[in-house]
């Protein structure tokens, strides 16, 4: 089985991040499953929170200021429709959106054959099967905002405790600066986690690759009695599963509605009038 996991970090950048993940999916995915770990373009227009501080940085923004801006936001992932499209075409199995964010997820089901699966999705769906309520601790409090609007859309308001962020200047950029020294990360996570805990959640839920890959990497799997996921790991695990159902039982999304998708000749004819290549 290959999966390709699109990560929407730049690996030029956050080169330790990429090669944890890498190492990671051999860990915890089936001895018959690649993942193939793929990073974004180089996003030079992104600085972490501290750098702003620098009367050398210009105009460039934070993730955070790329995230809650539609138009930034859509320019800079559209093109993630188009590594589905080569991931279909170069024979891989299931698309993994590598982020909690889960840009055009609607319109990535609608477009390829192959399961999309998104990191986001699959954790809330998941958490069910393991508690009455979850809780979700994001790094920023950016990406909180955005999985609270997540937990409306896929009507989980009632199973969820509680959306949380570490803090507001635990970016990526900064997280990867601490990789080897995460005391104060996991501290404060834990200390969340507890408050969580105490509002009724059964299932923790790390928001965002660094923050989960630094927990997994040090080995926080449970604070208290509660399970604390691995995010990336629950999101392979599912994609194994998708396409085990797709391959045994014929089992696709529906097309009449949501996902609806075009004839082949339909797509073609397109394309060829938008100069597309793929």
């Amino acid at each position: 089985m290959k999966i390709w996991h699109q990560s929407m970090a730049d690996f030029g950048r956050l080169e330790t991040y990429g090669a944890a993940i890498k190492k990671h999916s051999s860990q915890v995915c089936e001895e018959d499953t690649e993942v193939a770990v793929k990073g974004m373009p180089p996003k030079n227009y992104i600085v972490g929170i501290a750098a702003q501080g620098d009367a050398s940085i210009d105009d460039r923004m934070t993730t955070g200021d790329m995230l809650g801006s539609p138009y930034i936001y859509h320019m800079g992932f559209r093109r993630i429709i188009d590594h589905a499209l080569e991931a279909e075409r170069d024979g891989y199995d299931a698309f993994v959106i590598g982020s909690f964010s889960e840009p055009f997820l609607r319109e990535l089901r609608a477009t390829v054959s192959i399961p999309v699966v998104s990191v986001g999705e699959a954790n809330f769906l998941l958490a069910c099967s393991y508690g009455k309520l979850q809780a979700h601790i994001a790094n920023v409090p950016e990406v909180a905002r955005i999985v609270t609007d997540h937990v409306h859309e896929y009507r989980l308001t009632d199973r969820v405790a509680g959306v949380y962020a570490v803090g507001p200047e635990m970016d990526e950029h900064l997280m990867q600066q601490m990789w080897n020294e995460p005391g104060e990360i996991i501290e404060r996570f834990t200390a969340i986690a507890h408050e969580a805990i105490r509002a009724g959640a059964d299932v923790i839920i790390p928001v965002e690759g660094v923050l989960s890959e630094l927990l997994y990497l040090n080995g926080v799997k449970r604070i208290g009695k509660a399970p604390v996921f691995d995010s990336f790991g629950m999101a392979w695990k599912y994609a194994e599963l998708l396409v085990s159902l797709k391959k045994k039982m014929q089992l696709e999304v529906g097309r009449e509605w949501e996902y609806r998708r075009p004839t082949e000749r339909q797509l073609a004819l397109f394309r060829q009038s938008i100069g597309a290549q793929i």
